[in-house]
This record gives C-alpha cells, sequence and structure tokens, in this order.
C-alpha cells in the first residue's frame, strides 16, 4: 500500500516544510506577528521540548489540502535519522475508526446489516455471543473484554500477547472468545480491542475478502492513504518510524520482570520488542502518517471532496450511546464529545507499544489534525494539543 510514488509525494510535502520555515517571515520572535503555520510549528516545537518521545509528528488538513505539518527528533535512534512528515507512526486505537469506517462502507454497500446477530456470519460462536450484533460491538456493547495486564507483561510465561504468532484467525479468536462477558451484549459501554477484532472477522466473513485486503480496497484506495497499511512486524515499510519505551512503558510492559531483565533504558529511551499486532489489526494494528490520517479525518466532513455518503456519515457520527466515566459517546466507532472550547468534534486517541496517536475532526471549521509519536506513554495532553493548533490555524 506504499508505493515510491507516494514517498515522493510526502518528500514534497517534507520540502515545502522546511522552504517555509526558512522564510524571513517565520524567524520572527513574536508568535502573534506569525503566519498560522509558523503558529502550527511553535505550539508543536513547545510540545516537543517537554520531550514525549523521540519523534513528534502532527498535520491539518482541510478538504483534501495539508495546510500545516512539521516533524521533530528522532525517526531511528541508532541511525540518527531525523524525523520527517513522511515517516509513518503506529495508529494504535485509532484504527478503530478506520475499521468502523469500512463497517459503514459494507452497511450502505449491502454487504452488512448492523443489528443482525453476528452468529448469521460466524454460526460457530459460543452461545454467549449469540445475540451480539455488530452495533454493539462497535460501540464496546458487546461485553467482551479488553487485554489483561499478565497479557502485555514481558514476564508472561507464553510471551506477552504482541509478541506471539498468530497462524489463523481461530489462534486469535482462542484468545477471548471463551471468556466470561464483562456485561450483557447491547448494554453498557465497555472498551474493547477484542471486540474490534471479532468485528473484523464478521465483516471478512460476510464480503468474503480478508479484512485487510478490505481496509486496502474500500478505505486506503479510495481516500488515497498511500501510507495506511497493516504495522506487519516482517515487511518492508518505506518509512516506518522506529518503536520506542520510556520508564513509564517499561513499568507497565516489564511489570513481573527482575530490574536486571527489564529493557535498559539510554538517554530515557529503550527500544521496542518486536510488536506483532496480528491479534489486533482491526483495533490496533494500523500504521499511517499524520497527513494522510489528517486528510482521512477531513474526508469525513460534508464537503465537496468528502468520501462519505450522507447515509455513512449519519452512521458513523450519530451517538449511540450515553457519556460515562470512562467514555464520551460514541458513534460507529468514533468518539462524539466537544473540545476544551466547546467546538464540535469527532476522535480517537491509540496507544501501542511504540507509538501514540490522536485524531480529531472539526466538522465546523471543516479541519482535522493528527499527532503522533513513537512511544506509547506520551507526555502530553494530546487532546490539548490537537484544540490548540487548531487555534493556531483559525
Amino acid at each position: 500500500m506504499i508505493d515510491l510514488n507516494s514517498m515522493t509525494r510526502r518528500r514534497f510535502i517534507a520540502g515545502a516544510s522546511a522552504a517555509a520555515m526558512a522564510s524571513p517571515v517565520l524567524g520572527q520572535t513574536q508568535s502573534s506577528i506569525l503566519p498560522p503555520v509558523s503558529t502550527a510549528k511553535r505550539s508543536a516545537e513547545k510540545l516537543f521540548a517537554t520531550k514525549p518521545a523521540p519523534a513528534l509528528s502532527f498535520a491539518v488538513a482541510r478538504g483534501e489540502d495539508i495546510i500545516a505539518c512539521e516533524a521533530m527528533g528522532h525517526a531511528d535512534l541508532e541511525l540518527e535519522v531525523p524525523a520527517t512528515p513522511a515517516h509513518s507512526f503506529p495508529l494504535g486505537s485509532v484504527s478503530k475508526v478506520i475499521t468502523s469506517t469500512l463497517a459503514a462502507k459494507l452497511v450502505t454497500s449491502g454487504t452488512l446489516d448492523l443489528d443482525t446477530p453476528v452468529i448469521k456470519w460466524l454460526p460457530p460462536l459460543p452461545e454467549q455471543h449469540h445475540k451480539t450484533t455488530m452495533r454493539h460491538l462497535l460501540t464496546h456493547r458487546g461485553g467482551i473484554r479488553h487485554y489483561k495486564s499478565e497479557e502485555i507483561s514481558l514476564a508472561n510465561p507464553s510471551g506477552a500477547i504482541y509478541m506471539r504468532l498468530y497462524p489463523d484467525d481461530a489462534k486469535v479468536l482462542d484468545l477471548f472468545i471463551h471468556d466470561p462477558l464483562v456485561a450483557e451484549p447491547g448494554t453498557s459501554p465497555s472498551y474493547s480491542s477484542f471486540g474490534y477484532t471479532l468485528a473484523s472477522l464478521v465483516m471478512q466473513a460476510a464480503a468474503g475478502r480478508p479484512f485487510l485486503d478490505l481496509i486496502d480496497q474500500q478505505i486506503a484506495k479510495p481516500f488515497r492513504l498511500t501510507s495506511l497499511t497493516p504495522d506487519n512486524p516482517w515487511a518492508i515499510v518505506p518509512s516506518r518510524a522506529g518503536k520506542y519505551m520510556n520508564a513509564q512503558d517499561v513499568e507497565m510492559l516489564g511489570a513481573g520482570l527482575q530490574p536486571a531483565l527489564r529493557p535498559q533504558l539510554i538517554n530515557g529511551w529503550a527500544k521496542m520488542a518486536c510488536s506483532n499486532p496480528a491479534y489486533c489489526w482491526p483495533g490496533a494494528g494500523l500504521l499511517m502518517a499524520p497527513s494522510d490520517a489528517a486528510r482521512f479525518g477531513a474526508a469525513m466532513i460534508e464537503t465537496p471532496q468528502s468520501k462519505l455518503t450522507k447515509q455513512e456519515r449519519e452512521l458513523l457520527f450519530t451517538p449511540m450511546t450515553p457519556a460515562t466515566k470512562q467514555m464520551p459517546p460514541l458513534g460507529l466507532g468514533w468518539r462524539i464529545s466537544p473540545d476544551q472550547k466547546g467546538r464540535a468534534r469527532w476522535h480517537h486517541a491509540g496507544a501501542t507499544g511504540g507509538g501514540a496517536y490522536f485524531l480529531a475532526v472539526y466538522p465546523e471549521q471543516k479541519m482535522s489534525v493528527a499527532i503522533a509519536v513513537n512511544v506509547m506513554s506520551a507526555r502530553i495532553n494530546m487532546n490539548q494539543a490537537a484544540s490548540d493548533l487548531i487555534d493556531s490555524l483559525l
């Protein structure tokens, strides 16, 4: 899904950004007299000054146009490779809004129905899932559990969940499908990436094509997202940023290990071990550059450039759940809640081994912002950062 043409395009974006940085106006010291793009850069530099990760990258889109993008720090610490806007980062749970958009497309094409029990497509499911629907799964009401702390620990005798091989779908399902439900399907929301894993298996059964092929054919190509790809650890992915850990990540993932066996930090960072997200492609396993993520977000908005039909937009952004202490109201995958200034916003955050991401769509401003770093526990408030970047460009 990444080709030489896309690399050329992204190098052009990076070059345009560098040229803008070199202009005399951008050398002014007072942000009040700086043009908007430079003010956005200053906001990002302030974020990066806290050393949240080896690399930080952001992009803001309006329609199909990137109106601001910047990358700073290092995409690879060992080789001292500077980060550029071309570098891709793990989407983490932002993958869920890619998956839910695919679901909306399958609904409007007549391939899928949100309210039919999923056993129509997966008859062998255990009885506890017989009343579960796709609407339940995509709004975290399928009653399926999320990850257990021991599953992500490097001390797990079977290996951390992200360091195992998954030869087939049955191996993935065995991770969670027989476990007790945390709630009856269709009742209270309970966040679950495994719920999205089940949803992806339903989609591929309904469409008769592998889930990742559907992402390519229905999302990556039509939306022209040349960097959108599965974060396959064995694939050669051009411009994929390196993945790292900070002290907080080591504490979380190394829980239960003797201190001598934990990843050792050098200048505050350790390299993230091999991470295989084959168990969670739809919920946390995709990869994308912020410029493409921002354009994807902007394509959600009702404009001449939108890639959604009216029906698809209503499916995705009509709240289906009430707010809880853990989650704002949910559309189909997307979180529907205002930002700190009360502006309408559709958004999702993601964190996974070696990366954290935030994508927010501002429908009234016709803008979308994506922010990414290459550690899981970034020491920044991405919600606030996204709001500040929008402010800087208005």
